[in-house]
């Protein structure tokens, strides 16, 4: 009866902001147990550390939270921000801890960035191009890849865009409710560490720009209020184990290069004017600071020389025609409002900082946080002026706006394929899928033999086995992550009778078990056999000895998977998944 009586009246707006918000949802959640097809090293450290702190109380060994927590284990490749997994832990208690529902988080927040930029925008400019940032920000390539992935740069950016939208927003020291979301955007991801302070030092400007009238005590305690946390949170960190992440401010190959310059150079007097390691260091800094403004990594190619599960093949984190479109949208903000054309151009190189900061490789796809939303808002502005400024003849103002829809829908078009086509397989190895067939592999052992007894040899032990404890869903128990937990602390990677090991087996022991022997070994002697191949180019990533599972399956040479399902592993037959994945190349 209360449902009947309730009215809720919508406006044209609020419904087109829930069809994009639809729209957003489907390109963010179908499919996601094939895409991506696996699941990388750091998503991996923040899910299971979320999973351990619901269920213990206490992060798992392996990964370090910043400066909270106690480290323990093998932390050098897990040293994550503070509040990254615990953000997440709320979800588990709802969704569960299972593949891919543990990555409904990112999703949220991935609609959420749609919804603060609307209303940025919105606060900013207008309704309507609140509405066309909304759509652009819905079908974002960049957008989509980092709310169906686990990475922590999309909770830092929701934070910070958050934060910036209520300095817009209040006035006075109401302005001080956005402290506590700089801080939040602050501790979710280390890259942007880097922008919490900048960020706020330019409230000073965009404070007096959008409200002149009133007194510039709040924001200056604000700026204070965080200098006070800075000076209290920098010697914390430096002398903590994630302190280790300062050294990502300086090369080690800087000298190399200066070196090698010099030799390669006739011998003139005053070259160390021209030829040094400052001048080395502040053209490398350069080069990476502004490689996030280059059209070929945002309207073409993206990242192509880094790491593959942070980039898309062949595409850009926006569309071509977003390049001409910001370029107009800059224009029309010069000559209809130059206060928010100072603001968002202001944001722009502080965006850029962390990789200028940051010495230890590129990524501008994750890094930047909130350079792509911005460009979006600019993108979004320049089909505005467009369509203000058509004919009035009808046909061609039609024709016009159907043109745009067309380039549009075709570029989209192009993304799809890329991404939900072209990205499972081509970039299966980066996503380790490899280790997601293990992991089922392990499965389909357990329910035709309790506990069957299986060793894996890898480089990596770590990471293995976490996304082991991952697919396997051998994670979930208190009781049992207790005693894995218990494991870790001192570096033993194994549950229930699977052991992972960087050592070769005991010649004894590993003839009574299966073991897989990954391709990068080099020095242990086994028979090869049956193996887990890529599904990219056929190369070996685990042979297998002794396989008791698929040992009466006709095998074949190479896995071929050209079906969307065929990724869906979990739900295979057993008949369906040897068939289809393990292969034995020597046949």
């Amino acid at each position: 009866m209360f449902f009947c009586k309730l009215k809720i009246k919508f406006t044209h707006t609020q419904y087109l902001l829930f069809i994009i918000l639809l729209i957003g949802f489907l390109l963010r959640f179908i499919f996601l147990s094939e895409i991506p097809p696996g699941i990388a090293n750091d998503e991996a450290n923040i899910i299971l550390s979320a999973i351990s702190f619901s269920k213990t109380g206490e992060n798992i060994p392996g990964v370090v939270t910043g400066i909270l927590g106690n480290p323990t284990g093998d932390y050098r490749t897990g040293i994550h921000s503070e509040i990254s997994s615990y953000i997440l832990t709320p979800s588990l208690f709802i969704f569960g801890a299972s593949w891919p529902l543990m990555k409904i988080p990112f999703v949220i927040l991935g609609l959420g960035t749609i919804i603060l930029s609307y209303l940025l925008t919105k606060k900013l400019i207008n309704a309507k191009v609140a509405l066309l940032v909304a759509l652009l920000s819905a079908i974002s390539p960049w957008s989509i890849m980092f709310s169906r992935s686990a990475y922590e740069s999309i909770i830092s950016c929701f934070f910070y865009l958050l934060a910036l939208y209520l300095v817009i927003k209040l006035k006075e020291w109401k302005i001080l409710y956005s402290l506590p979301f700089f801080l939040m955007g602050f501790a979710s991801y280390f890259s942007a560490k880097t922008l919490f302070l900048p960020l706020i030092i330019f409230c000073i400007p965009i404070t007096k720009l959008f409200h002149p009238n009133t007194s510039l005590k709040p924001v200056i305690i604000l700026n204070i209020l965080a200098l006070l946390f800075l000076a209290i949170y920098l010697p914390i960190l430096y002398n903590n184990p994630a302190g280790v992440r300062f050294n990502e401010f300086k090369s080690t190959e800087i000298q190399d290069s200066v070196n090698l310059k010099r030799k390669a150079s006739l011998d003139y007097p005053f070259v160390t004017i021209f030829e040094n390691k400052y001048s080395e260091e502040l053209k490398i800094r350069l080069r990476s600071y502004m490689g996030g403004l280059s059209p070929k990594f945002l309207f073409l190619d993206g990242e192509i020389w880094n790491i593959p599960s942070i980039s898309l093949p062949d595409h850009g984190p926006m569309y071509l025609i977003d390049g001409l479109l910001i370029l107009l949208g800059i224009i029309y903000l010069a000559k209809s409002n130059p206060k928010v054309l100072f603001f968002l151009l202001g944001l722009i190189p502080i965006t850029l900082i962390p990789n200028f900061l940051n010495l230890q490789g590129t990524t501008y796809m994750i890094r930047t946080v909130i350079l792509i939303p911005i460009l979006i808002i600019f993108s979004s502005c320049g089909i505005y002026y467009l369509l203000q400024n058509l004919p009035k003849n009808r046909f061609f103002a039609f024709g016009s706006i159907s043109l745009i829809i067309l380039i549009y829908f075709l570029l989209f078009g192009n993304f799809i394929f890329q991404y939900y086509s072209r990205m499972p397989i081509d970039r299966s190895d980066s996503w380790f899928f490899h280790q997601r067939l293990l992991a089922q592999y392990i499965n389909l052992s357990s329910q035709t033999e309790k506990n069957p007894n299986i060793i894996i040899s890898t480089p990596e032990p770590k990471n293995t086995f976490f996304k082991l404890l991952l697919f396997n869903q051998s994670y979930n128990v208190p009781s049992q992550i207790r005693q894995i937990n218990q494991n870790l602390k001192n570096k033993d990677y194994l549950f229930n009778q699977v052991i992972v090991t960087d050592k070769c087996p005991d010649m004894n022991t590993s003839n009574q078990a299966t073991v897989f022997y990954d391709s990068a070994i080099s020095n242990c002697i086994f028979t090869k056999g049956n193996s887990i191949a890529s599904i990219r180019d056929g190369g070996t990533n685990y042979y297998i000895t002794n396989d008791l599972l698929c040992t009466n399956t006709s095998n074949q040479r190479y896995p071929f998977v050209k079906n969307l399902n065929d990724l869906n592993i979990e739900n295979l037959s057993k008949e369906e998944f040897c068939q289809k994945f393990i292969v034995n190349p020597f046949k």
